[in-house]
């Protein structure tokens, strides 16, 4: 089997709220729908949220003289080439390593993560949010995940301690102390911040802390920890890949370990953090928001590993899914189920995409 062709399209951008500095605002999330072919018939798919179109579209013709006529088996090869020996992953990289594991799964007629090795075929899920402008919106939200069966939700909360506090506390007397909470003010804090809604999470029992200073704070993450009782969850922020994460882990400065496939090498990378994790007996706990098949590559990762327990679901339920023929849908119980199709395991709407395209590259 050989890689014959790429190709891309541009569609239509997501809104989203988030929070930029001390206000929030809407922003369009471009997408790249990206295709790699192979004399197979076989073909590759992603659909991206965390690529520079211009970056992409530039790159585009050097890739396809690098990738046509090479076997997407050899997919660690070509993931230590794209990424300069793993110096520096990329976007670019990482979405054509989801593309290839898409494409050997398809070829062998079985999801990835039993090509990976699984560990189970189901995980309990999280809701996570983007922002909001309103305590409310936030509590209306969470009782809206509750009642959808979530048996956990993550705040992306104002990014300011006081308020980040007062919503926390808001929110747990809403959903009652059997929901499991988690808070990522996405590195807004200085140490002393952090130290003060860190006491917060510990009085209202959240599940973990997740990026409350920089993540190349190393220092202030170890200080943070030594002084609180909530988990800490950081890396998220490392884009430089696997060699940055063994710092934060020798430094014993985290309980669990974020990562963003979509810039640290796609699901090639990912595994390899997900050994260095168990290597230092800490949970590896990667992102996976995004559009379905962002989280199908996240999600496979987590299926075929013991150190992981939750996959990350975006709220409201939908966000991201256009063009898509499936989902990764939640049951009664807070669980989503292993896909069973080939590959990433979830179909893309070829009629939708069409009319989602803004151009093809």
């Amino acid at each position: 089997m050989k890689i014959t062709d790429i190709k891309a399209h541009v569609l239509e951008p997501t809104s989203v709220l988030w929070h930029v500095g001390s206000h929030t605002a809407w922003a369009d999330t471009p997408h790249i729908f990206i295709r790699v072919f192979t004399d197979e018939g076989h073909e590759g798919h992603v659909v991206t949220w965390l690529a520079d179109i211009g970056e992409f579209e530039n790159r585009l013709a050097d890739l396809r003289s690098f990738l046509i006529g090479k076997d997407p088996h050899f997919v660690e090869s070509i993931n230590q080439q794209l990424t300069s020996n793993l110096e520096w992953p990329d976007a670019v990289a990482s979405y054509i390593d989801m593309c290839l594991w898409d494409i050997i799964g398809k070829k062998h007629g079985v999801p990835i993560y039993k090509l990976l090795g699984a560990a189970r075929d189901k995980m309990k899920a999280y809701a996570s949010t983007h922002s909001y402008n309103s305590d409310q919106e936030y509590i209306d939200l969470a009782l809206e995940c509750k009642s959808q069966g979530f048996k956990a939700f993550k705040l992306h909360p104002y990014g300011t301690p006081d308020d980040d506090i007062r919503l926390c506390r808001k929110v747990r007397e809403a959903v009652g102390p059997e929901m499991e909470l988690m808070l990522d003010p996405v590195n807004a804090y200085d140490r002393q911040g952090a130290l003060k809604v860190g006491r917060v999470m510990d009085e209202l029992n959240f599940t973990w802390y997740e990026a409350p200073i920089l993540d190349t704070d190393i220092p202030g993450l170890v200080q943070l920890k030594s002084k609180i009782d909530t988990p800490i969850a950081a890396g998220e922020g490392n884009y430089l890949g696997l060699r940055v994460a063994v710092k934060a882990l020798q430094a014993n400065a985290l309980d669990s370990i974020r990562a963003v496939g979509d810039f640290i090498g796609g699901i090639t990378a990912m595994r390899k953090f997900a050994a260095l994790s168990e290597a230092y007996n800490v949970k590896f706990e990667p992102h996976s928001f995004g559009p379905p098949l962002v989280q199908a590559a996240h999600f496979h990762i987590m299926l075929s590993m013991v150190h992981c327990d939750y996959v990350e679901i975006p709220v409201p339920l939908g966000l991201f899914d256009k063009g898509m023929k499936d989902v990764l849908e939640l049951d009664s119980e807070g669980y989503v189920h292993a896909p069973t199709k080939p590959g990433l395991g979830y179909e893309v709407d070829m009629e939708e995409i069409q009319k989602l395209t803004i151009r093809t590259l």
